[in-house]
């Protein structure tokens, strides 16, 4: 009784779809059984792209009622929709097919016209001219940039070359030159760019200092930084240049940062602009101290050898240390030139320290300046040997130092002769560095004299010399008179001969 009902049932359900089978007899054919899960699912999301797949989604939920009514599982229709690995290129394909019509219409679709507003952008980006802006505000992409009215958009990495642009609140309320990039959205939106601009500046800045230097004019600019080895500055025009440390001053004495401060306006002279692979650079190195009077021209001349000086230590050197004596003037005290018995570490030669000389030798050509600590003769002893200084004299001087070679003694002031350390005589065990040290007064003897190399030869008081050079030099000249006089007298025997 139950299986007659439920087939009456189902004979019901059957003949009351039919009418709707009729109704969706003019829509296309149903896909082979064997592509139907994947048909359904691109007749599904086809119908959200176009109209035109509506019948297609209406002739498939007929079927789902009537497979429900006949008692079919709903698991294998799930299966059905679910496509295999091997089945999913066709649905992507399929899916691109569906999209094909959407693309061609938005193709033939005419683009809106440019908003009044955009059209002098435009004008601008097709002739490639600048436009002026203001930026007004920035977010974390870029800038806000007002022109004309017209809010623009320049993003950060554009504001500056190198893609290092500074903090924003450097360029707020700042109006610069920029370049249109790009319009988008029918100029609802605008891209500006800073770079062209900014290197249409640096083509004109260099040009004028180039210029410059060749015109030898000098160039002003702001300092930005200081460092040990000089000083930046800005010249404008987004081009820095660099003045050395030696480049600062003539006339003072210091560390950069002693000499100049960040922020200072100075002036200075373009030395040279480097270049690289036959390119123009922004490498500018700077002079400052060009631009002050030259003290080797006129100050220099108011120093002569012989005279005294008083002025300050500067710095020291290997050989030596520098005493300036006037600004921007400055002398060397070379190593032979310190008091006997004291060293370039004695406190009274430190950097800034006040001390007294004489001084050697003014070439201002080669801009040198010799001084001594050690008294400098009025005159050239060498010129003018007294009679004490004859070879086998005995006479008394000042040990100046001790070397490996011998031991130098200083008989005057600019008169200094050599002991060769094969003939000092020390005690057993002495070292001849202690046996006389530097300022110890001894006697020794006269043993040569050499006027044109002007050196003296000592030996130890009581030697007893063989021979000097004086001695030898006086009998080739006996030689060569009584050689002479010879010559003569038998040229003249012979003329006396009867012929």
């Amino acid at each position: 009784m139950t299986e007659t009902n439920d087939q009456a049932l189902a004979q019901e359900a059957t003949e009351s779809n039919a009418p709707a089978e009729q109704e969706l007899a003019p829509t296309p054919e149903p896909a082979p059984a064997d592509e139907t899960g994947t048909i359904e699912v691109e007749a599904a999301s086809a119908n959200e792209a176009s109209d035109d797949s509506a019948p297609e989604e209406e002739q498939t939920e007929p079927k789902s009622e009537v497979a429900a009514a006949a008692g079919t599982e709903e698991e294998p229709a799930a299966e059905a929709v679910q496509p295999t690995v091997d089945e999913a290129p066709r649905e992507a394909e399929a899916d691109s097919e569906a999209d094909a019509p959407e693309v061609e219409e938005e193709q033939g679709v005419a683009e809106p016209p440019l908003a009044p507003s955009a059209i002098p952008f435009a004008a601008a980006l097709e002739a490639k001219n600048p436009v002026e802006g203001k930026v007004i505000g920035w977010n974390k992409g870029g800038f806000h940039i007002a022109c004309d009215g017209v809010t623009t958009f320049c993003p950060r990495s554009l504001m500056e070359l190198g893609n290092r642009p500074k903090p924003p609140s450097h360029y707020v309320n700042n109006t610069y030159a920029f370049h249109v990039l790009e319009i988008k959205e029918a100029g609802r939106r605008i891209v500006l760019t800073r770079r062209p601009a900014i290197r249409s500046e640096r083509r004109q800045a260099l040009d004028e200092i180039r210029a410059r230097q060749e015109s030898r004019e000098p160039v002003t600019g702001k300092v930005t930084s200081v460092t040990e080895f000089g000083a930046f500055v800005d010249l404008g025009g987004g081009l820095g240049g660099l003045v050395h440390r030696t480049q600062i001053s003539r006339t003072r004495n210091g560390e950069p940062a002693d000499l100049v401060k960040v922020g200072q306006r100075v002036e200075a002279l373009v030395t040279k602009v480097e270049t690289k692979n036959g390119k123009r650079s922004a490498r500018i190195s700077l002079s400052m101290k060009a631009l002050e009077a030259d003290p080797w021209k006129e100050t220099a001349k108011g120093f002569s050898a012989g005279d005294q000086f008083k002025g300050k230590v500067v710095r020291h050197c290997e050989f030596g240390f520098f005493v300036e004596l006037a600004p921007g003037l400055d002398g060397l005290v070379h190593t032979s030139q310190l008091p006997i018995g004291k060293s370039m570490s004695h406190p009274a030669f430190a950097a800034g320290e006040e001390i007294e000389g004489w001084i050697v030798e003014v070439a201002p050509k080669r801009r040198r300046i010799a001084l001594s600590l050690r008294e400098v003769p009025a005159s050239d002893p060498w010129k003018d040997l007294g009679k004490q200084y004859v070879e086998g004299a005995e006479v008394e001087g000042k040990v100046e130092q001790v070397s490996r070679f011998g031991i130098f003694v200083e008989l005057e002031p600019g008169l200094t002769g050599l002991l060769p350390m094969s003939a000092v005589k020390l005690p057993e065990g002495g070292l001849a560095r202690r046996t006389y040290p530097p300022g110890r007064e001894i006697k020794v003897v006269i043993e040569s004299i050499d006027r044109k190399r002007r050196r003296l030869g000592l030996a130890p008081p009581g030697s007893q010399l063989v021979g000097t050079k004086t001695d030898y030099k006086k009998y080739r000249q006996r030689q060569k008179d009584s050689s002479g006089l010879n010559v003569m007298a038998a040229a003249f025997a012979k003329l006396q001969q009867p012929k």
